[in-house]
């Protein structure tokens, strides 16, 4: 019996033995397949390069596509942050990264995953990815940003969708491998996506949410005039002023950018009631429609001070170019929230193969509340700071910012859309360590409002 008990442990060791890689790989094939495939390290599922799906713009024009077994990106460096790159040696990241279940194409499948795509795709090229991007309006937002480092955003208003969003200092794609050492430590990071992953103090743009989250918590109302001395207590500091204003009622205040005016604001609203409506506008929520977004950081600090420099837009608030032109969309919709998306649709030979659902319309503010805003954001363009962002025939709605930094020289900040009575689209432009937004960022966003409403 001794000897028949020995036996058995040694087979059921062996089996143990023998099960524990068959396990692992199953684990690996099965469980883990899409997680490992999406690795940008994983240089197997680059072996049929020639066969991925190419990334469009919304009319079906090429803006990523292989050729000789490698990808080419026509607009070079006008759309390289965003789309990112898909080489042998380097990996993938961006876009063409996040999209890989959908374009990969397989000679030979080399896990359960890959050869159950096939089947259900029935050929191995993989699919094209439309994106919501218009690449002229893209190559108008780049050359608009020459010489300047930071973001350009267009929102389409009507549907959320991203129009264009360029991002400078950038990379050729074409080169990528050869300028990889000097890019990678370029203190200047070209690599990254500013529009929608660089988070920046927002300053001043940041009282348009500001104004609408006190109004419709009735923390003030459109009567109310405010004392403006040019300065005020902060709680551990005394805050100032660009100027003295004097009586000022609350459109007045966002004309001129009052910061005793929002600094007040935020102290009533505080940071709990600053960062509720900060997630009311979906600033601090993942888009799963818009793949590596960065959400909002709200405030964390302790300071007394905190909730007064978070009402216009400092402390260590941070948010994309992206979140601003959100709330700006809401806002002009009259107070309806439409989640952002850059993918428009999936296709296989010309035919949709996957759309996503319409967004869904999410009343974030009461439409009168969103009117006053606007209105006050279309006075600050005819009359106020944001004047340098004006059309002629076309009224538009906006908000400067010059949003002070520790790291430098202000970042100069516009948001805004236009027609001011029947809105189209958003734009929000961001230039880092650029100075004044009305004397840097807003002249760029009249050319830009002008030629997004020509197409």
């Amino acid at each position: 019996m001794a000897i028949k008990a020995r036996v058995r442990m040694v087979a059921l060791f062996m089996l143990v033995l023998f099960l524990a890689p068959v396990v692992n790989l199953t684990r690996l094939q099965v469980l883990r397949s899409e997680e490992l495939v999406a690795r940008p390290d994983n240089a197997r599922t680059l072996e049929d390069l020639s066969l991925r799906g190419s990334l469009l713009d919304r009319t079906g024009q090429p803006l990523a596509q292989s050729r000789e077994g490698r990808r080419v990106y026509p607009l070079g460096p006008v759309t390289g942050p965003l789309l990112g790159y898909m080489t042998g040696r380097l990996g993938s990241a961006g876009l063409e990264a996040s999209l890989e279940a959908r374009t990969a194409g397989y000679a030979v499948p080399r896990t359960p995953l890959q050869a159950w795509s096939l089947l259900a795709r029935g050929e191995r090229r993989g699919d094209d990815v439309v994106l919501t991007l218009d690449r002229e309006l893209q190559k108008v937002a780049w050359e608009l940003l020459e010489g300047s480092r930071g973001a350009v955003l267009v929102l389409d208003i009507p549907t959320g969708e991203i129009l264009a969003v360029a991002s400078r200092p950038s990379f050729d794609p074409a080169t990528l491998e050869a300028d990889w050492e000097r890019l990678r430590v370029d203190p200047a990071a070209p690599l990254i996506e500013r529009g929608t992953q660089g988070l920046y103090p927002p300053g001043s743009t940041f009282k348009i949410l500001t104004m609408a989250g006190a109004l419709a918590d009735g923390r003030t109302s459109a009567e109310e005039v405010f004392a403006c001395t040019g300065s005020m207590d902060a709680g551990n500091f005394i805050l100032h002023d660009n100027a003295v204003h004097g009586p000022v009622r609350l459109e007045e205040a966002l004309v001129v950018s009052c910061n005793v005016t929002f600094a007040t604001l935020g102290q009533r609203l505080g940071v709990q009631g600053l960062r509720r409506w900060m997630d009311e506008f979906g600033l601090l929520d993942e888009l799963p429609l818009v793949p590596n977004a960065a959400a909002a950081r709200p405030v964390h600090s302790g300071a007394p001070s905190a909730a007064a420099e978070a009402g216009i837009g400092q402390a260590d608030l941070l948010l994309s170019p992206l979140a601003m032109a959100r709330v700006t969309a809401a806002l002009a919709r009259g107070g309806v929230d439409l989640e952002p998306r850059v993918l428009r649709a999936q296709t296989r030979r010309g035919e949709e193969t996957w759309r996503p659902a319409a967004p869904r319309a999410r009343r974030v503010l009461p439409r009168a509340v969103a009117e006053e805003v606007g209105r006050a954001m279309a006075a600050a363009v005819a009359r106020g700071t944001g004047g340098a962002a004006a059309l002629s025939g076309v009224a538009v709605a906006g908000k400067t910012g010059t949003a002070e930094n520790p790291h430098g020289a202000p970042h100069a900040w516009f948001v805004g859309y236009a027609p001011a009575g029947k809105p189209e689209v958003a734009v929000a432009i961001l230039l880092e360590n650029a100075g004044g937004g009305g004397a840097h960022a807003a002249p760029l966003a009249s050319r830009l409002l002008q030629e997004a409403l020509s197409r």
